[in-house]
């Protein structure tokens, strides 16, 4: 199975291309847990976001379950890293060991080059760039194998699609 995470920084099509993907692959779609909690819970608060982090895990390993060829996932862990850094200034050592040991073959970085949808859960529509370059750097760190998506969405649903066939031929998965 080739797990596939689609991440980077607010309105920038993560959800659209996950969603395509999971139903051009005829695979499962892991949401993003996050916007679930937060609909009923918008004051949140830093330990939210280890039980957003903590129940966006369990869904993951249950439909790894379930899983086929592929399982694409709307965000990941390392979303979280990155928002608890950027608005606590802070991560739970939990949720840090959580998103240091996940492991997806491949993550798209969606560039935030699409226009800026407003949304009452998303919070940081002017810092967008900075966003995408601290996901970028994040990646490197972690040594993740990702590619940035960019263009419109026949644009990054080709490239990403080219990706994941080169990766499953190449890699004999």
């Amino acid at each position: 199975m080739i797990k596939i995470s689609v991440v980077g920084p607010e309105s920038s099509g993560k959800s659209t291309i996950a969603l395509y993907l999971s139903r051009i692959l005829k695979c499962s779609l892991n949401d993003e847990y996050s916007r679930e909690y937060l609909q009923k819970k918008k004051n949140y608060t830093f330990n939210d976001l280890k039980k957003i982090g903590i129940e966006q895990n369990k869904r993951l390993e249950k439909k790894i379950k379930n899983a086929g060829n592929y399982i694409i996932s709307d965000t990941c862990l390392l979303d979280l890293e990155i928002w608890s850094e950027v608005k606590f200034k802070k991560i739970d050592k939990e949720l840090k060991s959580f998103s240091d040991n996940e492991e997806y073959d491949l993550y798209f970085l969606c560039k935030p080059d699409i226009p800026w949808e407003a949304d009452p859960l998303r919070e940081n529509p002017f810092n967008r760039p900075y966003l995408f370059k601290y996901f970028k750097k994040k990646l490197q760190e972690k040594k993740k194998n990702f590619y940035v998506l960019e263009g419109n969405v026949v644009d990054r649903l080709n490239s990403s699609l080219d990706i994941i066939l080169n990766y499953r031929y190449f890699s004999k998965v």
